[in-house]
């Protein structure tokens, strides 16, 4: 199965949490700060059954074939040569195709999760039934489904979501840019 979840302030702990639960690989993008990469490493290797480095995709279709659970938050910027762009928030928002072709490919179930914080400091992990008709085999059509889904779980509590990630750095030509 593909964990399905989005840059939640709270994503870190609740990962953990899940782990405790059910163990599965995570997905790992490198920063451009190496102490950073190392803190997250270490505490994600400590809390799964090991990493899946972007640069290493045929790892995470490996792992999904052999039923292995992955927790994925496609919901970053990677740059308009991996991505489409696609509508998030009504804003353009270059958008990895990953879930679809990843669903499409291995046969998993794409479960949708929320990790959140209440104001007493108690952690809920609020998991959601397997998206049903997916993936439709449409990348365009997958693909702004799963920044609808995400959206839709942000709006329930967009305090919760982490904004500070620059999710929209990369727009359409002519728009400029929405970061200074």
């Amino acid at each position: 199965m593909i964990v399905l979840t989005g840059h939640f302030t709270s994503m870190e702990v609740c990962g953990r949490l899940l782990g405790l639960k059910r163990p599965g690989y995570v997905f790992f993008r490198p920063m451009k700060n190496e102490l950073f990469n190392t803190v997250m490493l270490a505490a994600r290797q400590r809390y799964s059954e090991g990493i899946i480095s972007q640069d290493n995709p045929r790892l995470m279709f490996k792992l999904l074939r052999k039923g292995q659970a992955v927790w994925f938050a496609p919901d970053q910027d990677y740059g308009p040569d991996r991505s489409i762009m696609l509508t998030f928030f009504d804003i353009p928002a270059a958008t990895v195709p990953a879930t679809g072709r990843l669903a499409k490919l291995s046969g998993a179930a794409v479960i949708p999760y929320v990790p959140s914080r209440d104001e007493n400091g108690h952690y809920t992990l609020r998991c959601y039934p397997a998206l049903e008709d997916f993936p439709s085999g449409d990348d365009l059509i997958d693909t702004q489904y799963i920044n609808d889904v995400l959206e839709a779980k942000i709006k329930q509590q967009p305090e919760q979501y982490f904004w500070a990630h620059r999710r929209f750095k990369t727009q359409p030509e002519g728009k400029g840019l929405l970061y200074k």
